[in-house]
């Protein structure tokens, strides 16, 4: 017997769309979606705010024989508003074929899916309530503050139940649920009129964040590091700019595999790409060192976990570059074809108001010179760090060396494979390794892929974040080794700006 979720009980909907859409000679994505969320914030002992949101909503995207499309949505999921979005779709779809607009039969040559993916939770969203959530929540945001007098600490913690059902007219009918959960700790550390500010944080699927003691010991542990960094950071001078051979940690990792690397092999954007020419893809073209390997795909548990794509269709774990080489795209129904590249069901959308685009889940940077580390990440210290770089012969004593710890954002241009990225702050390696101010981060992306030498320690692609593109926002999840180990390079700079 199939466990059941709210989505199952929408039978009747479905049935009224495939009729409604027959009647009418059009094929068409349903997508259905039912989600609850709950953000509690609390701020130097005090709660901040507790707010509970719900969305149930259907979006219908409708496709004439030509392939001219249309698209409604709505909150109310009822049979009469069912019906009426399949003829608003169904009548833009019209007008663009009378305009001679964009057009795509794309949705005709696949064949149906049926999937099912439910996530069994060990605390699932409704298992405690909102006075427990605050309760512990104002216990951790209390115990933090007390690290020293000079710190603040602001709390959030965010769970999300969320389900999807998306059908088609060919017959696919596939469900899965998206449960996402994360703690996340703001430091701000003041003394004579400086300021600094770090982070420290954990994705999961669900309350287990609060209620278990494995994820309660790693946040602590985190937020440790977090807050002394931020104390430190009062001290710290600022480096001098240049190029160095480097050290970056698994979260900046994730910013080079997701904002400089994974956004340009979407193939909704090869025209304007360094990884397209002439809207295909560059497939054989070498991108990175030859140990190197970029892989994006669903994992479940993960913060940014989803099986299958806004369109139906199964997604695949893909191997975006292979020992350096390019060698796919991540796809979604819609452009794939014109890329040049195999369908990998890409496809995700915010909410069920929106259309579907090309874009990354986990995505991770893989290397075949790895160092094994037996500690946890977490109790590697930059002397620890650059002992190990010394036994494994990755640097030479009195040879200079820079440890970049954090990533806080930035900005990229795919067309050129530019980024300048922020980062937490730098060391100096060494047996004293010295602390300075953040720095930009700054290069081309293929120069830095290139630069890769080595990874050091197992995997960790727990980073998570919110990943925007054209108005849209979803979770977004990946890493890399513990740290990579980049040779010097000209091209990538610390405290420079690249020209655009």
């Amino acid at each position: 017997m199939k466990e059941k979720i709210r989505v199952d009980s929408l039978d009747r909907v479905i049935q009224v769309v495939e009729e409604a859409a027959k009647e009418r000679g059009l094929a068409y994505i349903l997508r259905l979606q039912d989600k609850k969320e709950t953000v509690v914030k609390v701020n130097n002992g005090k709660t901040e705010s507790i707010a509970t949101s719900f969305l149930k909503g259907l979006g219908v995207q409708v496709f004439t024989p030509s392939g001219y499309t249309g698209f409604a949505s709505t909150d109310v999921v009822e049979p009469g508003s069912a019906e009426r979005s399949v003829k608003l779709a169904g009548k833009l779809a019209q007008k663009v074929q009378e305009e001679k607009g964009e057009y795509n039969r794309a949705i005709f040559n696949i064949p149906p899916t049926h999937e099912r993916s439910i996530i069994r939770l060990n605390h699932p969203y409704d298992s405690m309530s909102l006075d427990e959530i605050e309760k512990k929540l104002k216990k951790l945001n209390s115990e933090l503050v007390q690290i020293d007098p000079r710190l603040s600490v602001r709390t959030v913690f965010v769970v999300v139940d969320e389900e999807w059902r998306i059908t088609r007219h060919d017959g696919t009918d596939c469900s899965f649920t998206t449960p996402r959960s994360f703690l996340y700790n703001i430091f701000t550390a003041k003394e004579d009129g400086k300021t600094t500010t770090t982070y420290s944080n954990l994705p999961g699927s669900d309350l287990s964040l609060l209620c278990e003691p494995e994820p309660e010991r790693k946040i602590k542990k985190r937020s440790m590091i977090a807050a002394n960094l931020a104390l430190e950071l009062l001290t710290a001078g600022p480096i001098k700019s240049g190029s160095y051979k480097m050290v970056i940690d698994y979260s900046l990792a994730k910013g080079l595999a997701h904002e400089a690397f994974g956004h340009a092999a979407e193939t909704d954007g090869m025209e304007s790409s360094i990884l397209g020419e002439n809207g295909r893809m560059c497939l054989g073209k070498k991108v990175a060192a030859e140990s190197v390997s970029i892989i994006d795909g669903p994992i479940e548990g993960d913060y940014a976990y989803q099986p299958i794509s806004a369109n139906g269709i199964k997604r695949e774990t893909v191997y975006i570059v292979k020992d350096g080489i390019l060698t796919a795209g991540l796809a979604d129904l819609f452009s794939a074809e014109g890329a040049g590249v195999p369908l990998t069901g890409a496809g995700r959308i915010e909410s069920c108001h929106h259309l579907p685009l090309a874009r990354m889940s986990n995505i991770r940077i893989q290397t075949k010179n790895v160092i094994p580390v037996e500690q946890e990440f977490e109790d590697l210290t930059p002397a620890g760090l650059y002992r190990i770089l010394l036994s494994a012969g990755l640097v030479k004593d009195n040879e200079e060396i820079i440890y970049l710890v954090g990533f806080q954002g930035g900005q990229v241009n795919p067309a050129f494979g530019h980024f300048v990225f922020n980062c937490s702050g730098i060391y100096r390696l060494g047996p004293d390794p010295l602390l300075y101010q953040p720095a930009i981060f700054a290069g081309n992306i293929l120069s830095a892929l290139k630069s890769i030498r080595a990874g050091i320690g197992g995997l960790k692609i727990d980073v998570m974040g919110t990943c925007g593109k054209m108005a849209q926002a979803v979770p977004s999840s990946g890493g890399s080794h513990y740290f990579l180990v980049l040779d010097h390079n000209p091209e990538i700079t610390i405290g420079g700006e690249t020209n655009e």
